[in-house]
């Protein structure tokens, strides 16, 4: 108790700061095990010197060097890479670690924590003979390798900052799995929580924790997908019903709303409305997916009825965790006639299916699950399990001790030429739709859709924003890249979101300089009354 309290004189620290090794019960317990006590962690050169004095009385204390983390990008990647720290009472209690260990604490740290830790030794000191003997040697932890591409990271955090807005942005290989980029804004710095400072430290976290900035927007969070399911109702369509009930030239024309006629008695006829208010004229299906047409889609989502849509969406993963190798995912949720009847003591309704077929209502999915269902379509129906670990390395010899290989969690056998017919209709979202913004004869052929997911916001510029697409068009699946943006309250897709995916793909294919694929925007059938470009911002 003396050299405690003369411990807190010299360092200016409150003897009340160790009042849980104070206790009486608590301090018998260490004392019997003999156990190491860690007093204070990170001292500066000062606080070294200050604390010479007392190592000199005795053998009391000592400076143990321990290794911390350093975080090359920082707040950039710290959703992917978490952060270590000293374990919580509870963490201690459940066994996790000891009072003087760190352990992981989000992203890969935390998830695998048992590979990077490694193995503590066992000194024995004879304090009379003043003597060590080392009975086992410690262990240093395992070396990750990811599969980040540090350029693509990089664009998609800093284009994601300059936006000034809350969102999330993913990359990722729809041959493998493998994530490519993984960026949530709001974000930390891991190197303030693994090594700042007690003060420093805890002023960083008041203010993370004011804007949420810990919470992975990429896996935590879930919205309606708005206009980008469209073309998982498009493929609902074409492979539950092929030949000429549903294909690439079904045709429906777009006054600028539709009417449903109502099916109860004393109940008027619904309204929907497209988002160009003048309608879109006579589109096919590329077309439609093109314009993102919401009266088309209305009409094709009523003509297959929604048992196809809920089926390929549950199939493709929307109602799953993807299960990326990151703590926290939550799941998003499709809705059925049985969920309707059990929450709501409701049957499904007509419209509960017009809704779904532009990607509203009661839908909802996390920006990974679209990313794993767009893989899933563009490599012809294996939902891959995505991951950021590439292989697991031996710290001393570099030996690769595990390899992560692609996971096929489920398959839905698609047609190649349904598929291609969704490709071009994305391509054409590019070349001759809602974004244009994206096409460039000096960059990466792009085929993308945009969404704008409704709130119940009263704000300005209430509506949630998304993008998905994929590069390049027309090449092998093998050599794609599907990114996946999100940015809340962001206004529309192409305003804020395909600005985000343009810098990732430039990024991840610079100096872009093959020929460009054929247009299929010359597929797409349109109404005289047409303007290409009008069609900007949904």
């Amino acid at each position: 108790m003396a050299f405690l309290k003369r411990f807190c004189a010299i360092m200016g620290y409150p003897l009340s700061d160790y009042a849980d090794i104070l206790e009486p019960a608590k301090w018998k317990e260490l004392s019997k095990k003999n156990e190491e006590v860690t007093l204070v962690h990170r001292l500066s050169r000062a606080q070294q010197v200050r604390l010479a004095s007392i190592q000199l009385e005795g053998n009391k204390t000592q400076f143990v060097t321990r290794f911390l983390r350093y975080y090359t990008m920082g707040p950039a990647l710290a959703h992917v890479t978490g952060y270590t720290g000293a374990p919580t009472r509870r963490e201690i209690k459940e066994g996790k670690a000891l009072p003087y260990q760190t352990l992981g604490k989000a992203g890969v740290e935390d998830f695998y924590d048992s590979d990077l830790r490694g193995k503590d030794g066992i000194l024995v000191r004879n304090k009379v003979l003043d003597s060590e003997e080392t009975i086992e040697r410690s262990q240093q932890g395992n070396h990750l390798v990811l599969n980040i591409d540090r350029d693509v990271q990089a664009a998609a955090y800093q284009a994601l900052i300059k936006s000034g807005k809350r969102g999330a942005a993913i990359a990722i290989r729809p041959g493998t799995g493998e994530v490519v980029a993984l960026v949530s804004a709001p974000t930390y710095d891991p190197n303030i929580l693994s090594s700042g400072t007690g003060d420093v430290r805890t002023e960083h976290i008041r203010k993370v924790r004011l804007y949420n900035g810990f919470l992975n927007l990429a896996i935590q969070t879930k919205f309606p997908p708005a206009s980008t399911f469209k073309p998982l109702v498009a493929l609902a369509g074409l492979e539950s019903f092929p030949g000429d009930f549903v294909s690439k030239h079904t045709k429906y024309h777009c006054p600028g709303r539709w009417t449903l006629e109502s099916s109860v008695a004393g109940v008027p006829d619904s309204v929907y409305y497209c988002h160009r208010a003048s309608g879109h004229g006579m589109n096919n299906m590329i077309g439609a997916i093109a314009h993102s047409c919401n009266v088309y889609f209305y009409r094709l989502g009523y003509k297959i009825g929604p048992t196809p849509i809920i089926e390929f969406s549950k199939a493709l993963g929307l109602d799953k965790k993807s299960g990326i190798d990151l703590p926290g995912e939550v799941q998003g949720f499709v809705p059925d006639q049985k969920w309707k009847q059990i929450t709501w003591s409701s049957r499904w309704y007509d419209g509960d299916t017009i809704n779904l077929s532009i990607g509203q209502g009661f839908l909802q999915t996390t920006p990974i699950e679209l990313a794993v269902m767009y893989s899933a379509i563009l490599n012809g129906g294996k939902v891959l399990r995505p991951h950021v670990l590439r292989e697991v390395r031996d710290s001393y010899n570099g030996r690769v001790v595990r390899k992560i290989r692609p996971e096929k969690l489920a398959e839905v056998p698609l047609s190649r030429s349904h598929v291609e017919t969704i490709e071009k209709g994305m391509r054409a979202v590019i070349t001759a739709g809602t974004a244009s913004y994206l096409n460039r004869k000096d960059m990466v052929p792009v085929a993308g859709k945009t969404g704008t997911a409704q709130t119940r916001s009263e704000r300005t510029g209430r509506d949630h924003a998304w993008f998905v697409g994929f590069a390049p068009y027309g090449a092998p699946v093998e050599e794609q890249l599907v990114v996946v943006v999100f940015v809340e309250y962001g206004i529309a897709g192409s305003y804020s979101a395909a600005p985000v995916a343009m810098s990732m793909f430039e990024a991840a294919y610079p100096n872009w300089d093959r020929p460009l694929p054929e247009d299929p925007a010359k597929e797409m059938a349109l109404h005289p009354e047409h303007e290409p470009g009008a069609d900007a911002h949904q």
